[in-house]
């Protein structure tokens, strides 16, 4: 028994060092209070009952006043988490928070089952399940509770890895597995789409490493037609059976912005230097544009060596970025994280490929080297998401804080009109984020409105003109 333990443990200790490292560098988001667009959920799943909930994050293109976001975004399990938890959670935060971040260690430990599948060298594992779990670009993919669709992450890694396992090379499909598998994207797919770039990888590898370019035969494609029935099946249904448009063109939509978008993520892909309100400067992002083309560079060059396994991940990296630089609305390093995941993959097999070529190297060295960098990569995460909590949900906070303690009740119907030192996150798109905040606080009050300064608003009977300290 003890050296089966033991064996378990060699193997195994890496993905858990990996995994309590990301846990420690997140854990100061676990207690963050909500922030912006978390309110919007809140309120319509407090004030609307749950078939009319449910009726409009599963309608596409709904049109519900008090969420929004159904009308440009199909992600009904996204929503209805917030309609399960709301009940139990109430004005809690931890569930959800500790909700994302479950997923997120999911999909760092999917990815290391996934990486020892594909290549049977441990450092693949390691580096790319590390890479997953701390990547600190795409933080406020776990840390902001509205990022509960990140959730879609783990089921497509899940739905890859069932396939994986139901086209083993040289052996008969396993059906059920490939059922499973279209499954789970079909759920990922209702929770984000960034889910659907699992498709193009999956296929790539089926066809490139997995049936080793045997494109004539029939059993090459058989595995695949379910994806492309799933596909089909989602198109009809996001447009309406063809009545509405897939996209709505004033979020995404193809213009010089989409290149300036797509250059943008190419920059923080490598180099996710800490973002401040305009962007990094000087020789950071200097490094930033030397780095665009590492990647495509990289993918094409093992294409060109017919080293399939990196150039079809990496070239899904590249992929998945096209799903995100149409919006019009602009990006963040949050666009990021359904990309690092097929980054990482293919980076761990091109670092193993460079190892391998130093046989004499002590494997003390790399694991020492590994163990440096975790612990670096963790501290250096945890105190972004430390310095976000603050200047983010904490400042927001602060500020409704500050409303409650001076309007502890407002009337039925009144207004907040908020003026002076607002948030700054809360001033975008016309104050949007302000109404469903102080509704929630105030389930009674008619919602709130930002005031630029220089303006004097009409107040109405109960109305308040609130100015922060």
């Amino acid at each position: 028994m003890r050296e089966p333990l033991q064996r378990a443990a060699r193997r195994w200790w890496p993905l858990l060092l990996i995994l309590a490292a990301a846990a420690a560098a997140y854990a100061p988001a676990v207690t963050s209070p909500f922030w912006l667009d978390d309110y919007f959920y809140l309120v319509a799943a407090r004030d609307l009952s749950t078939a009319d909930y449910a009726r409009a994050v599963l309608t596409p293109w709904s049109s519900e006043p008090l969420l929004p976001f159904t009308r440009d975004f199909w992600r009904p399990l996204a929503f209805l988490t917030f309609e399960l938890l709301e009940p139990v959670a109430g004005g809690r935060t931890w569930p959800y928070h500790l909700l994302v971040l479950a997923g997120h260690l999911a999909a760092a430990a999917l990815t290391w089952a996934i990486a020892a599948r594909i290549d049977p060298r441990p450092p693949v594992r390691a580096i790319a399940a590390g890479i997953v779990a701390l990547h600190p670009g795409p933080y406020q993919a776990v840390a902001w509770v509205s990022s509960v669709n990140s959730l879609a992450l783990p089921l497509a890694l899940g739905a890859w890895l069932a396939f994986l396992a139901a086209t083993p090379p040289g052996q008969p499909v396993r059906g059920r597995l490939v059922g499973l598998s279209a499954a789970l994207l079909a759920l990922g797919a209702m929770t984000r789409e960034g889910a659907w770039v699992a498709v193009p990888v999956l296929a790539a590898w089926h066809v490139a490493v997995t049936a080793r370019w045997q494109l004539r035969r029939r059993e090459t494609w058989l595995p695949l037609l379910p994806f492309a029935v799933l596909t089909a099946l989602y198109v009809v249904i996001r447009t309406r059976v063809f009545t509405e448009p897939f996209a709505n063109r004033d979020i995404f939509d193809w213009g010089s912005h989409a290149s300036r978008n797509y250059r943008a993520c190419l920059e923080f892909l490598l180099l996710p230097f800490r973002e401040q309100l305009f962007g990094v400067s000087g020789w950071r992002h200097t490094l930033q544009q030397l780095s665009i083309p590492v990647v495509p560079l990289l993918a094409l060059g093992s294409a060109a060596l017919r080293r399939w396994p990196p150039a079809i991940l990496l070239g899904g990296a590249l992929l998945s970025l096209f799903a995100v630089a149409p919006n019009q609305l602009g990006i963040g390093p949050r666009y990021l994280y359904f990309t690092i995941p097929w980054l990482a993959l293919g980076l761990a097999i091109l670092a193993a490929d460079l190892l391998a070529r130093f046989p004499r190297l002590p494997r003390a060295v790399p694991a020492a080297a590994g163990i440096a960098a975790l612990i670096l990569a963790a501290v250096a995460l945890g105190d972004r998401v430390a310095d976000w909590t603050r200047w983010g949900p904490g400042e927001q906070q602060r500020w409704v804080d500050a409303l409650r303690a001076e309007y502890p009740d407002l009337p039925p119907g009144a207004t907040v009109y908020a003026a002076g030192n607002v948030p700054g996150w809360l001033t975008v798109f016309g104050g949007a984020n302000l109404g469903p905040a102080v509704r929630w606080y105030y389930p009674d009050a008619a919602g709130a409105v930002y005031v630029p300064p220089g303006e004097i608003p009409e107040l109405g009977p109960g109305d308040v003109l609130f100015t922060a300290p």
